[in-house]
């Protein structure tokens, strides 16, 4: 268990500094967000899903997510 918080301890922090947020641990299993803001959002008012507005903003995030879970990769070989 202590080596699980280890590995925990490093990804939360590469994560958090992407704009991540940490949403559940699972053993040793982590899940992740990254939420979009309400104004980079739009309702497809047919089926009431929520869909990203297309623009820079949505694409930093996603980008941002990928970045971290490589850099969180690295951070847990590196240690």
């Amino acid at each position: 268990m202590s080596y699980v918080n280890e590995i925990a301890e490093l990804v939360h922090g590469v994560v958090d500094k992407f704009s991540g947020t940490p949403n559940k641990n699972i053993g040793d299993s982590f899940l992740f967000v990254w939420k979009f803001s309400n104004k980079n959002v739009r309702i497809n008012h047919q089926t009431g899903v929520l869909l990203p507005k297309p623009n820079v903003a949505v694409r930093q995030l996603a980008d941002m997510s990928v970045i971290s879970f490589i850099k969180a990769i690295a951070t847990v070989r590196k240690s």
